[in-house]
């Protein structure tokens, strides 16, 4: 089943339901060929076959009975034909490496897609945890 990326939002929505289905061809398909994705724990696969060979891999594993949940929540044209979304997420289901329950986890999604003739691709991935607990410093704070 080939996702329709009308728009560049679609890109997250369709990452996330690829994702809930572990579809790694229906995932994988969502990336140009030479797209960078860095994951949250700084893992950086440089083209699309990188991207899919790690997927597949944890999707046979760790997140082999994950659920992706979430919301766009911000989209900026960049330049025509190229956008960034952010698609802030929660992620259940997952095992911690030794196989028991990773818990709750939350995030931000960066996807910087770019406007192909099949649809929206993604170009760059970027995903980050949200440490809970974790305090900005002061605004006036000296460094």
């Amino acid at each position: 089943m080939r996702l329709e990326v009308g728009r560049p939002e679609d890109a997250a929505i369709a990452f996330a339901d690829a994702w809930n289905r572990h579809d790694m061809d229906d995932f994988t398909a969502l990336f140009s060929e030479d797209a960078n994705f860095v994951n949250v724990v700084g893992m950086w696969w440089k083209s699309r076959a990188e991207i899919e060979a790690a997927h597949r891999a944890t999707h046979g594993t760790m997140f082999r009975d994950s659920r992706l949940e979430g919301v766009v929540s911000s989209v900026v044209e960049l330049s025509p034909g190229l956008a960034s979304v952010h698609y802030r997420w929660t992620l259940t289901g997952a095992s911690a490496p030794d196989g028991s329950p990773a818990g709750t986890r939350e995030g931000i999604l960066l996807l910087v897609v770019g406007k192909e003739q099949a649809g929206w691709q993604i170009k760059v991935a970027q995903n980050t945890d949200i440490v809970p607990g974790a305090i900005t410093p002061p605004a006036n704070a000296r460094r």
